[in-house]
């Protein structure tokens, strides 16, 4: 079957009613908690995921995660605009410029000024996958378990993005999740593996429990701490005014976005990368590019345009890598991963090939919801903004309450209750030590992928261990895996130092201004 006809079977799928109204709904939810500061796109997900069971193909599962995914990228500007706090990491940049023209009382034109950009990067990043995605994975049509092996060695990689400032936690917290990966009967010898005698880790720990329990549960105790020792203060939401962005402001702006867009579609599509290093490369370039960088961190159009832009780029752009070669580009993708397995689908080489109608089904999928998000954004901004007023001592226990429901729905058995509280424990301690959960994840996700074509490479060449270096393909694969490290470790450097370059910019504006006053 040709692409031509994948993709008319493709937009055949989609575009039903039901695909439709769950994109919609999709949305909403993304906005919802990507606008709720100590919440997340990752939350949302995961509160998405058991009802997607309930679907009818798993295309329609997939794209209702991505929905909530570029929601959640425009949501968490919603709170850094008004509060000048970021709903999510991806939305710290747009503090720098958002919140300031906020407090000149332009609220709306800032609003209208993300949601163009959003909108814009997402339809850029998402019109690249369709066009980049097929051609990618005829190049890696001819890999074999030697190759998947390396290609699963790159994502394990992804680990040196993700680990924050410090990278022996990171590998520590990705060590650990190779390990509870290895819990419960060997895939090939059947021999039981860490289970210490505990019969209901036999059959190993089921990674929607866990997945809840690492990302989901563990934030909203977070922030659940973090409101109890504030004593439940918060900002105030800033009345959102009548002006918003005109057409001649929207088309000054294009040149940042498009700049910023295609950035962070490139470095979206580096394993490892992700939202929350491209705005701040966006927004540096864009200020560098700019004719008027001085108006940068004072309420510059320009500015919200590059750091928005920039999120919503990495949507499309970082499911590039996962479709095409079955490795997440950033941590969101990695949890994606994780439902596209979950739902009987694997991404990869192959899947364009065998399950090509879905492939291309996802892909459109994205693109419709970086259409919609246009005017749903329009309509439900302003009602959006308010639920940040909602006090959160209500909000946790309801998410507390899906969050366990979607672990006990998983498999209907009473033991995933117990397994999703004791894996948030031991998450918590985790997080009290400074490390990140995300890595452990990511080991999880990928541990059985890494093993299962290891050990087929080891028996299809009479365990020879160079066979990795020997065959061309995977020695490429394997030395691109040592330069992305090397290259994210210095990414990662660099924005801390812009990042903390924009603090200390930031605060001389803020004693300047009191000296003024």
């Amino acid at each position: 079957m040709g692409d031509l006809q994948q993709i008319v079977l493709a937009l055949q799928n989609v575009f039903t009613l039901g695909n439709l109204a769950i994109i919609f709904g999709g949305l909403i939810l993304g906005m919802i908690v990507g606008c709720i500061p100590g919440l997340s796109v990752t939350l949302g997900i995961i509160l998405l995921l058991p009802l997607t069971y309930s679907f009818s193909s798993p295309d329609t599962a997939i794209i209702s995660l991505l929905a909530v995914y570029v929601g959640g990228m425009y949501g968490g500007s919603i709170s850094a605009i008004t509060l000048n706090t970021p709903g999510t990491n991806s939305a710290i940049a747009t503090t720098f410029d958002g919140y300031p023209l906020a407090k000149k009382g332009k609220v709306k034109k800032a609003l209208d000024t993300s949601l163009f950009a959003s909108t814009f990067g997402g339809l850029f990043s998402a019109l690249l996958l369709l066009v980049c995605a097929s051609f990618i994975t005829k190049l890696v049509s001819k890999f074999a378990s030697v190759e998947y092996f390396s290609m699963a060695i790159l994502g394990i990689s992804l680990i040196a993005g993700v680990s924050g400032d410090s990278l022996p936690k990171g590998i520590m917290s990705g060590l650990l999740g190779i390990l509870m990966a290895a819990i419960g009967a060997d895939a090939v010898t059947g021999v039981m593996r860490f289970t210490f005698g505990i019969d209901s880790l036999r059959y190993g720990i089921d990674m929607l429990p866990a997945m809840i329990a690492l990302i989901a549960l563990t934030q909203v105790v977070q922030k659940l701490r973090d409101f109890v020792l504030a004593a439940g203060k918060l900002d105030d939401v800033t009345k959102i005014d009548t002006e918003g962005l005109t057409l001649r402001e929207a088309k000054s702006i294009i040149p940042a976005c498009t700049r910023s867009s295609a950035i962070a579609s490139i470095l979206g599509a580096m394993p490892g990368v992700g939202g929350g290093v491209a705005q701040f490369m966006c927004y540096n370039e864009c200020r560098r590019a700019s004719k008027r960088p001085q108006d940068f961190g004072k309420g510059s159009l320009e500015g919200i345009a590059a750091a928005e832009a920039s999120n919503n780029a990495v949507v499309g752009s970082a499911m590039i890598p996962l479709l095409t070669l079955g490795i997440p580009g950033d941590g969101v993708t990695a949890l994606l991963l994780g439902a596209f397995i979950l739902h009987g689908i694997q991404p990869g080489p192959n899947m364009f090939t065998k399950q090509g109608v879905i492939a291309y089904s996802i892909i459109l999928g994205c693109l419709i919801a970086n259409i919609f998000l246009y005017p749903i954004g329009l309509a439900l901004t302003r009602a959006v903004a308010k639920i940040i007023q909602v006090r959160y001592t209500y909000l946790a226990p309801i998410i507390i309450i899906f969050c366990f429901a979607g672990a006990f729905a998983a498999t209907g058995n009473t033991k995933e209750l117990v397994l999703t509280a004791a894996i948030l424990v031991f998450s918590y301690l985790l997080t009290l030590l400074d490390i990140s959960s995300t890595p452990l994840m990511l080991g999880m996700i990928l541990a059985d992928i890494m093993e299962m074509n290891f050990v087929t490479s080891m028996m299809s060449y009479d365990k020879d261990y160079l066979i990795f270096f020997k065959r061309p393909i995977s020695c490429c694969i394997l030395i691109l895996t040592v330069v992305l490290v090397i290259s994210m470790i210095r990414i990662n450097k660099k924005v801390e130092a812009l990042n903390q370059e924009q603090m200390e910019a930031m605060k001389k504006g803020q004693e300047k201004s009191r000296a003024e006053a």
